[in-house]
């Protein structure tokens, strides 16, 4: 009896030892199963982080191409801030930032002792929004937001674009204002991206007029002592029309050698059928309502004389200005609009009318083009004008097809657009 009490004590002893070695795997798995799934649920949390971290970088990289394709085509004059200034010695942000030889753009430069280094405009984001640094000398100059962030950043960099009239911009974008955001920092960011852009320039004026003065209609000037020169063999026109030209006294100057009546065309039956949409696109690339749209292009209209308006609108633009004038443009002398170097394209909506002694350094497009007052000697446009209907008045104005005007209107003035397949992120 007590041998069989003892083997059923030795039983229970048994099963109680294999109940606890089974208990005890039975946590260790479960233990190792917790283990596991926090180690997880942290590798999912670290990876959540850094994909947060790299899309903000990656956000911040987008928007400073963005906002970099938006300075390009703003021609106003700007502050170390980036925003709009009021002296006239300031420059836009094309000027500040590009070099241009001939239709190719550089990026420009500073001098760091013997080293040139390209100037770089950078941009950081705090809870009161964007605040930016466009250096005319030396490095950007951006102090890092303070408090709780985030505060993304993004700095850019502008180099030569494969063809002539195309530049590529490198924007890095980081989490903070550190490390590639802010050269010269001892910082790191938690993530930095980079994208490149390559953009082109969309010239304002596509197809400089071949004549000095181009119109769809017919020329009424006698009585006028209208002057039209042109002395560029390779176009050699200087009046062109689609009606008949009636200027008993034109004074024409073409190339050595050029017949005079060659350099006068009318009744040309080609440029009379064309459309006023066509005639206008033939010139300019675009139709007008898409010209007129870009933000290169400044819209002004005017109740009265618009000399005033225009030359506001000229002084606040560093480069070529790109003028819409909605309705009709009526202009008194003495006045004197653009310069050789940053000649005026002036398109007009409707009929322009002027008086007097004007100097128009660039291109005048109108309806109907009227030029009046003999008793003002000095009315002179440099460029070009051109007119969808008729040319009349009595001015003794001289018109002159400026090659060089014409040429920094086509290769220097316009807004950048995206190319396409110009886009990268590695």
């Amino acid at each position: 009896m007590e041998h069989h009490l003892a083997w059923h004590q030795a039983r229970r002893r048994q099963h109680g030892a294999a109940a606890l070695i089974v208990t005890m795997m039975l946590l260790f798995a479960t233990l190792l199963i917790a283990v596991f799934a926090n180690r997880s649920l942290v590798f999912e949390q670290r990876a959540s982080a850094n994909q947060y971290r790299a899309t903000q970088a990656f956000e911040a990289a987008e928007a400073g191409a963005e906002w970099a394709l938006a300075q390009l085509n703003n021609p106003q004059r700007i502050g170390p801030d980036c925003l709009p200034s009021g002296d006239g010695t300031a420059t836009s942000f094309r000027t500040r930032f590009l070099r241009r030889d001939g239709a190719v753009f550089a990026p420009a430069t500073w001098n760091a002792g013997a080293v040139a280094n390209a100037l770089q405009p950078s941009c950081v984001r705090s809870a009161a929004g964007w605040s930016c640094s466009c250096p005319v000398q030396g490095a950007a100059s951006l102090d890092e937001p303070s408090g709780d962030g985030p505060f993304p950043a993004f700095t850019l960099r502008f180099a030569s674009g494969d063809k002539p009239g195309s530049i590529r911009v490198q924007a890095t974008g980081c989490t903070r204002l550190a490390g590639a955001c802010a050269p010269g920092s001892t910082l790191q960011a938690d993530a930095v991206a980079q994208v490149d852009v390559t953009l082109a320039l969309l010239p304002g004026l596509r197809t400089p007029p071949a004549a000095a003065l181009t119109t769809r209609g017919g020329i009424a000037a006698d009585g006028a002592a209208v002057g039209a020169h042109n002395s560029d063999p390779a176009s050699g026109l200087a009046v062109h029309a689609g009606a008949s030209i009636s200027a008993n006294q034109l004074r024409l100057t073409l190339p050595a050698g050029t017949p005079l009546a060659s350099g006068v065309v009318e009744h040309d039956t080609g440029l009379a059928s064309q459309s006023a949409d066509r005639f206008f696109a033939s010139i300019f690339g675009l139709d007008k309502a898409r010209w007129k749209d870009q933000t290169s292009v400044q819209r002004v209209s005017c109740a009265s004389d618009c000399g005033a308006v225009l030359a506001a609108a000229i002084a606040a633009t560093d480069g070529s200005a790109l003028l819409w004038v909605d309705g009709d443009l009526v202009l008194d002398g003495p006045a004197t609009l653009g310069s050789a170097e940053h000649p005026t394209l002036i398109v007009v909506a409707g009929d322009a009318r002027l008086r007097g002694a004007i100097v128009l350094q660039g291109l005048l497009y109108a309806t109907t083009l009227r030029w009046d007052d003999t008793a003002a000697p000095g009315a002179a446009l440099n460029g070009a004008a051109l007119s969808e209907g008729d040319y009349t008045g009595n001015a003794s104005a001289d018109f002159i097809r400026d090659a060089g005007v014409l040429a920094t209107l086509k290769d220097h003035s316009g807004s950048f657009v995206r190319v396409n397949g110009g886009w990268r992120d590695f």
